[in-house]
């Protein structure tokens, strides 16, 4: 105002009478203040403009959330909720508002509810105000109960607390939650009767291939045994051992492409076919080619077999094999020291029909030992990957040099368990070791 005043005396050079400089002071403060109070509403209409928009986002959001809302004062009256309230609970709005909180809850919680506040205002130790999410129970108006997810939150205003709670509605949750748990009951007993049924399945298999060694004690010519150890509780792997007739013994050893129950039901196809077989042919190629044609017939789910068989002549110790695309047997027949006995160029099982196989024949005699075996065995990885191999076989037989067929099977199942150091198994392991005696005299 003294800044007005001087400008005021200098643009008029003191000329204006008293009456004459209130009268303009006047006038111009009136423009000044008319000028500040519109622009004052102006910025007050959109300061309220924004609010009420804030508000309505605010109170849209509110109603679009999925939880209900519903804030209380200190005495447990509900004073706002939102749309998600009504949903829920199957209120209107105006049935809620005004009304205890506590119609929202069953027995006992609904009359203790006042007291839980009481306490809380009172002692300031909170129970579910200020906690994480805590799951309670719920009354729908029609009376229902149902379980809810709750988290209660405090907020003070003019000195008084208030009451936030935020309510998610669990019925679907414990419903899925429910049925996730009758379906793990339901994949539970299926694997357990699975289960039962591969312990039959892996028993009926053991039943089927001859375990009982000695298996002749009364033939003093050979001495024979066979060990299969599964990948899996039923597997592919097979032997077999048995007399043709009172001079010659049958041995075989195989392996069905692929694992668990089909390969099992594969194998005990072909065990049957051999011992069928062998009624009528003691010539090994000959059973080969006719095992053969017998599998290509109504193959349809592709599997193949890999097999070694041979027979024992019991009194010259003459013994006739011969191979379907199986590993190379060792013996110490030859030159007295293990190496791998030759194998024709042959065909696995079940893959055409009409193949031709060929027979080789092997004098044994006695102390003289032939032993079997599936890929499994040679190749059987340890923790770094790595194949127990051909190699480690044939070189573990000649350091070791016995003969015995139960202390072959023991030492190479002992190596192979050394080199694997522990890693799981992920092929069938079985192994037939034939020692021939000869004639007593």
């Amino acid at each position: 105002m003294a800044a007005y005043e001087l400008l005021k005396e200098l643009y008029f050079k003191g000329s204006l009478s008293l009456w004459e400089s209130h009268t303009i002071t006047v006038f111009i403060t009136a423009i000044f203040a008319t000028i500040a109070a519109f622009l004052t509403i102006k910025l007050a209409d959109e300061l309220t403009k924004d609010s009420k928009q804030a508000h309505l986002k605010v109170e849209s959001i509110n109603d679009a959330l999925f939880d209900a809302v519903i804030l209380i004062n200190e005495r447990g009256i509900i004073e706002t909720i939102n749309s998600a309230t009504e949903r829920m609970f199957g209120y209107s709005d105006k049935e809620l508002i005004g009304s205890n909180v506590a119609m929202l809850m069953p027995e006992p919680f609904a009359s203790a509810h006042d007291s839980y506040l009481h306490n809380f205002l009172t002692t300031r130790i909170p129970k579910i105000i200020g906690k994480t999410r805590r799951e309670v129970l719920a009354k729908r108006a029609n009376g229902d109960i149902f379980p809810i997810d709750l988290v209660v939150s405090e907020m003070v205003s003019n000195g008084k607390s208030e009451f936030i709670g935020i309510v998610r509605d669990l019925t679907d949750y414990k419903r899925a939650e429910f049925e996730i748990v009758r379906l793990r009951q339901v994949e539970q007993q299926k694997l357990d009767s699975l289960q039962h049924e591969l312990e039959m399945a892996a028993q009926v298999q053991k039943n089927m291939l001859p375990t009982n060694f000695p298996l002749y004690p009364q033939c003093k010519e050979f001495d024979v045994l066979a060990a299969m150890i599964p990948a899996k509780q039923v597997g592919g792997d097979f032997y077999d051992v048995f007399l043709m007739n009172e001079n010659k013994l049958f041995i075989a050893i195989g392996d069905v492409s692929g694992k668990g129950i089909s390969a099992a039901m594969h194998m005990a196809q072909c065990v049957a076919h051999l011992r069928m077989l062998s009624l009528h042919e003691s010539r090994p190629h000959k059973i080969l080619r006719k095992l053969n044609n017998l599998l290509c017939e109504n193959n349809g789910s592709g599997m193949f077999i890999t097999l070694c068989c041979g027979v024992l002549d019991i009194k010259t110790g003459e013994f006739i094999y011969s191979n379907a695309g199986h590993n190379p047997p060792l013996t110490n027949a030859i030159n007295d020291c293990f190496e791998f006995m030759p194998v024709p160029k042959s065909i696995i099982l079940g893959y055409m029909k009409d193949v031709k196989y060929t027979s080789l024949t092997l004098q044994l005699s006695p102390g003289h030992t032939v032993f079997l075996y599936t890929d499994g065995v040679t190749e059987a990885e340890n923790q770094q990957q790595d194949l127990f191999s051909d190699e480690r076989l044939l070189k573990l037989l000649v350091d070791f040099g016995e003969v015995g067929v139960q202390k072959i099977i023991e030492l190479v199942n002992a190596e192979i368990d050394r080199f694997t150091e522990g890693s799981e198994q992920s092929d069938d392991i079985t192994m037939l070791a034939l020692h021939y005696l000869g004639s007593q005299p």
